[in-house]
């Protein structure tokens, strides 16, 4: 079942969405989305979200304003609406220190110059001026999803690790609401932060218009995902290569000394294909079906968007042991904790398997039509 799409249509108008349960109170809001590459979805997570939230949630009851990066997208490509929803893209860069500014500014112009009365910040890039904006503007309502503890990641050294500490905690004291996607990160949160995060989940059925995925029985272990240290790219290709496994791997490869290490060290292994960044979703299904098992190495984080992704397209999942990704399949499928751990998963010729009762109830909870309804509720609260 693909998301539902909300979209303006010529047609005869539609029974009022069950996603704005009173459209009374937020016909024509405006919610300002924040902290992103823009849409439509070519990076990330957050980047899918906002898609999503476009997909789902009609322009006639609450109007969206998205911003993005100007330079990642063609002048073609910013050229108009989206589903409806405006579209604003600004300078700068959205990757690495100039996300500080990139955010920032985001944030400004639609407090400052578009005056929106609601904004979603995605991430934490842009908390250092939240107790400015709280200075000037009391009334805004500002809900931040704080992504899953970005501090912890390996690749950020000491300095790093200590400016994003400090960039959650202004956004957990200055958002009316904060958002954890997943059961094992909100308690994390609320911990550090004495506060209760409201927890909403990651969506992953976008992919699913393509029609249902059938896995090949006998195709290649596949895993995609960001090539970084905490991501366990080494572990898994070191996994499939102990057990004798054809592998795809999908990611960032050049990205990183660590990425370009990697493809060299397989280059000469033709059993581990590694693959550049995939983002259209009819060639990700296709990738998919050809697949027989799904590898995660995730080890930070709240829900891992890829991982939610392959509920819909795998019954058989390989995970790396942490809370996170227990959290994310209700313990379902298997886990591992090394390369030799894996390599006996992979061995064996039922491992990850999840049964279709237990499938289906991790369906329901990641569609994005219901994703999308929970953050209008929190948004524009009644």
């Amino acid at each position: 079942m693909s998301a539902s799409t909300l979209a303006p249509s010529t047609a005869e108008a539609p029974a009022p969405s069950p996603l704005l349960e009173t459209p009374s109170v937020r016909a024509h809001a405006r919610v300002a989305v924040v902290g992103t590459w823009g849409i439509p979805a070519r990076y990330g997570g957050f980047e899918m979200l906002a898609e999503q939230l476009a997909h789902n949630i009609d322009a006639r009851e609450v109007e969206l304003t998205f911003y993005g990066q100007r330079s990642a997208f063609t002048p073609a490509e910013r050229h108009g609406d989206f589903n409806g929803h405006r579209r604003i893209w600004l300078p700068f860069s959205a990757k690495g220190p100039q996300s500080l500014v990139h955010d920032a500014l985001q944030l400004f112009h639609a407090v400052f110059v578009q005056r929106h009365s609601h904004v979603l910040v995605l991430g934490t890039s842009a908390a250092w001026l939240l107790p400015f904006v709280r200075l000037f503007r009391r009334r805004l309502r500002i809900v931040t999803n704080i992504d899953g503890l970005e501090w912890r990641r390996d690749k950020f050294g000491r300095v790093a690790r200590a400016m994003l500490k400090s960039l959650e905690s202004l956004a957990c004291r200055y958002s009316d609401a904060v958002i954890a996607d997943n059961d094992a990160l909100a308690p994390m949160v609320s911990e550090l932060h004495n506060i209760a995060p409201i927890m909403i989940a990651y969506g992953g059925d976008q992919g699913t218009q393509f029609g249902e995925v059938e896995p090949d029985p006998n195709g290649y272990l596949l895993a995609i995902g960001r090539i970084e240290p905490e991501n366990n790219a080494a572990m898994i290709l070191a996994g499939a290569r102990q057990a004798g496994g054809h592998i795809v791997f999908i990611g960032n490869w050049t990205a990183s000394e660590y990425g370009r290490s990697l493809l060299k060290e397989y280059a000469d292994t033709p059993a581990c294909e590694l693959r550049s960044s995939v983002y259209d979703q009819a060639v990700l299904a296709g990738i998919r079906a050809g697949s027989s098992v799904y590898v995660h190495g995730h080890s930070v984080g709240g829900t891992n968007p890829s991982l939610v992704e392959a509920i819909f397209h795998s019954d058989r999942i390989l995970a790396f042991d942490c809370v996170f990704n227990r959290a994310t399949l209700d313990n379902e499928g298997d886990y591992f904790s090394s390369p030799e751990e894996l390599a006996e998963l992979i061995r064996r010729p039922q491992s990850g398997m999840i049964a279709p009762q237990a499938r289906e109830r991790l369906r329901q909870r990641y569609r994005w039509s219901e994703i999308a309804g929970q953050y209008v509720d929190v948004l524009i609260p009644n």
